[in-house]
């Protein structure tokens, strides 16, 4: 029973504890706070799209275009013995 209300009691007044102001964090304003906040955010909106613009050049022009074709003996369907799984293995690999 003990071991039990310890693993409610320990999280709950970590809870509290920081959650009260000046014991593990500064006293800041709320408008530092939100100038912080919004910073943050800005830099996450930029580095996306400068990943987003950078994959996009790469894609349009250092990629290789390749069509997808389905070929039925190629598919991935489970085989049906030990030979069938080998055979298999080593097409998909190439290892002929």
């Amino acid at each position: 029973m003990k071991h039990k209300i310890s693993k409610f009691i320990i999280p709950a007044a970590v809870i509290l504890i920081t959650a009260l102001p000046g014991h593990c964090a500064p006293s800041v304003s709320v408008k530092q706070a939100a100038v912080k906040f919004l910073l943050a955010m800005g830099g996450v909106a930029l580095s996306s799209f400068i990943i987003f613009a950078g994959l996009t050049i790469y894609n349009k022009f250092f990629a290789e275009r390749k069509s997808i074709t389905f070929d039925r003996e190629d598919s991935l369907s489970t085989p049906e013995n030990v030979d069938d799984a080998v055979r298999f293995f080593i097409k998909k690999n190439k290892l002929r």
